[in-house]
């Protein structure tokens, strides 16, 4: 666990996304929680050595690799509106096809049997301003990745935790995109002057390392924009997968993993494109 600013905690060496702790004279703000829950209870015991209350649970989205750990903490779930109403829908068959994720991994498939979802208790659509205990939090709608992506900025450290829409050295998740939202949010975030970003993934970085993530989404929109274009179908414009997979390194052994997030946000694209063009 990293401070990297007074009273702001980031752990990043946890399975799925980073999470963080930001610490106020009234209690904590947890921000996202892991998605083993194993690793979702170390994090609950790391925080509980800083502080001995958490205030809120803040998820940055609904995707799991925010959200699996929230029942391990004593303190209602603040989130997107947006995520609410995508939680509220989870069943059991959620945690299945969560464990179906670690098909190789036993172990952690019989962890989650465990898990409940906790679905938010506050929910916000544009911007949440809080002061807490001496210390001024801004809860921010961000979208492009989902309809729920959003933020914790810190205005007097200059530290923004984007959620997903910023990754670094890894490929972003299209699947439930805006395209051109996020491509908008990406060039609203280059124009800021944030002194630090806590991406959903990846180490901790400043607003140049959105631009690697804008240059994938403009790559694979051009790509499947010439797929439509050219008249191919949803199915035969998979072959921009091919074309994607090397853009950012994957660790062996992922390669399928990565394929399937191709796939989805092909799709995803391909809808967006129809969508402008037509038919015709």
């Amino acid at each position: 666990m990293q401070e990297i600013a007074k009273g702001v905690f980031v752990e990043q060496e946890y399975e799925g996304a980073n999470v963080g702790c930001v610490l106020t004279e009234a209690g904590a703000i947890v921000v996202d929680t892991p998605i083993i829950p194993a690793e979702a209870r170390d994090w609950a015991n790391r925080v509980s050595q800083l502080t001995d209350k958490v205030l809120y649970v803040f998820n940055t989205d609904h995707h799991r690799a925010h959200i699996m750990g929230n029942q391990f903490f004593d303190a209602p779930v603040l989130a997107h509106e947006a995520a609410w109403k995508e939680m509220s829908n989870y069943k059991d068959t959620f945690i299945e096809r969560t464990k179906n994720l670690f098909k190789k991994r036993p172990d952690v498939q019989k962890q989650l049997n465990e898990v409940k979802i906790i679905k938010p208790e506050l929910s916000f659509t544009g911007r949440l301003v809080m002061n807490k205990g001496g210390r001024e939090l801004h809860f921010v709608y961000l979208g492009g990745h989902t309809p729920a992506t959003s933020g914790l900025y810190l205005p007097v450290e200059r530290i923004l935790f984007t959620g997903d829409l910023v990754v670094v050295n890894e490929h972003p998740a299209l699947g439930q995109c805006d395209s051109e939202e996020w491509l908008a949010q990406l060039r609203w975030l280059r124009r800021q002057n944030f002194a630090l970003i806590v991406p959903g993934h990846g180490p901790l970085t400043d607003v140049e390392a959105s631009e690697p993530v804008s240059e994938y989404i403009r790559a694979l929109r051009s790509k499947v924009r010439s797929q439509y274009k050219s008249g191919r179908t949803k199915a035969e414009a998979a072959v921009v997968i091919s074309q994607m997979i090397d853009f950012f390194p994957y660790r062996a052994g992922e390669k399928s993993i990565i394929e399937k997030r191709i796939r989805a946000g092909v799709s995803r694209v391909y809808d967006e494109m129809k969508l402008i063009y037509g038919n015709g």
